[in-house]
């Protein structure tokens, strides 16, 4: 098959491009990115691109050899009208800032720069289209079943993630070498692609032919044949798990259940999701068969049981509150509501608040300074009831909401010692003790944003 007609199907059939799509392309000067660059300017009118630009970076890795690189995109581009931005990327400098392997930080930078590049050229709905080939996808499966992986990782490379397109995906190294032949196209080598350092390299060179020569010589291709097809029952069973919730886990078959924790996770912090393990997954999954309040450490993430089922947290937001001391006629930003509160003996007139929130007291009985804090051991708060207004306990209060443990230190109180005017949670009850009769002196309290 004639490769236009290869990578025109993969782009149909994946809606990688729609009529009116500017696209900009990952330009290493590889023979895979050259070809990508030349198939699309064939294909421009036929798939109703409307432009097509170039990013290269400079990784900043082989001194002047990524000189030749780059000056070579320049020429490249130039001869065929097409714009290119360079970037030029510190790749060293984040492997060590965030302990990263040097493939994976330039991978990072890759993406930060082509998006970058997205803005630059004002294509704000643009495609960013990538060099990556069938033989890539063979070796990135290879890998992920070595180091271990599930059915995603088993999917290999996506030909789409987000607005991010591998319209070569189908597309064999030898036919992609066969392009350039015939057509006499000029590219560069990369001699880090050579080098037995990196782990893709060592697949690449040594593992597939291995596989090719001693199982099947057409390995590549099955591989990835069999990407496609895992990454379709991954996409499936996803589609079951969005129907289920974290409340429904224990009664969830195992493989679902799993996938009901990622995509919880995904949902609360997708920065997270990368680091996320496979023991991760299960230490979440065996709060199951705990007790209430049972903890399950994650990075970033504390999962809990509660008494109907279980929750996540971001660390941070279930750290306990602090404490505010609010002297009669204070007003005070309190960082952990976002909000503002103030204490006088007039309600606080506050214009065009987004929330607003007012309480009074018995200004006779509020003796010492009101304090802003987290819960402490022996606070009470007097209920109002229909019959007679009696004491709980603060602790009784929470339990008896059902409020996780691992919440309450966050959850701020209205206190004068250790008496509790105010929970300031969602039914956010105030203190019959302090409730003002008429004729009283009030004391205001007022929160708002």
């Amino acid at each position: 098959m004639q490769i236009y007609t290869k990578i025109a199907r993969t782009i149909s059939g994946n809606a990688m491009i729609q009529i009116g799509d500017s696209v900009v392309i990952g330009l290493s000067g590889g023979a895979d990115s050259v070809v990508l660059l030349y198939a699309l300017l064939h294909l421009k009118s036929e798939l109703g691109i409307s432009k097509i630009f170039a990013v290269h970076v400079n990784h900043g890795l082989r001194g002047e050899s990524a000189t030749a690189d780059e000056d070579f995109c320049h020429r490249l581009c130039a001869g065929l009208q097409v714009p290119l931005q360079v970037y030029c990327a510190d790749v060293r400098g984040l492997a060590a800032k965030e302990s990263l392997s040097i493939e994976e930080a330039g991978r990072k930078l890759r993406y930060r720069y082509l998006r970058e590049a997205v803005v630059f050229f004002d294509v704000p709905t643009a495609k960013i289209a990538t060099g990556h080939h069938q033989n890539d996808n063979a070796e990135t499966v290879v890998m992920n079943l070595a180091r271990g992986a599930g059915l995603r990782g088993l999917g290999g490379i996506p030909p789409v993630n987000g607005n991010i397109i591998r319209p070569l995906l189908d597309v064999s190294r030898a036919e992609i070498e066969d392009y350039i032949a015939t057509h006499g196209l000029e590219y560069v080598d990369d001699a880090s692609n050579f080098s037995h350092e990196y782990a893709r390299n060592r697949v690449r060179h040594t593992v597939l032919p291995a596989i090719e020569a001693a199982v099947n010589p057409q390995a590549v291709q099955t591989i990835a044949n069999n990407a496609a097809w895992l990454r379709e029952d991954d996409e499936y069973l996803d589609e079951i798990a969005r129907s289920a919730s974290l409340a429904t886990i224990a009664s969830l078959p195992h493989p679902i259940a799993r996938r009901v924790i990622r995509l919880a996770i995904s949902h609360l912090s997708p920065a997270s999701l990368s680091n996320i393990t496979a023991p991760h997954i299960q230490s979440v999954l065996n709060l199951t068969k705990m007790k209430t309040g049972a903890e399950a450490h994650l990075p970033n993430i504390i999962a809990y049981k509660t008494s109907t089922h279980i929750e996540l947290a971001l660390r941070d937001s279930i750290q306990k509150f602090g404490t505010y001391h609010l002297p009669m006629d204070t007003t005070q930003f309190i960082p952990e509501l976002n909000m503002t509160i103030s204490v006088s003996k007039t309600a606080s007139d506050v214009k065009n608040p987004i929330l607003h929130c007012t309480k009074s007291f018995n200004y006779g009985k509020v003796k010492d300074v009101l304090i802003l804090r987290a819960r402490k051991p022996g606070d009470t708060i007097v209920m109002h009831s229909a019959a007679k207004p009696f004491t709980k306990k603060l602790q009784d209060y929470f339990t008896d909401k059902k409020i996780p443990k691992q919440k309450r230190d966050s959850i701020p109180v209205l206190a004068c010692g250790s008496d509790v005017l105010w929970v300031l949670d969602k039914p956010g009850p105030v203190s019959a003790k302090y409730s003002p009769a008429d004729g009283d002196d009030v004391c205001w309290v007022t929160l708002w944003k």
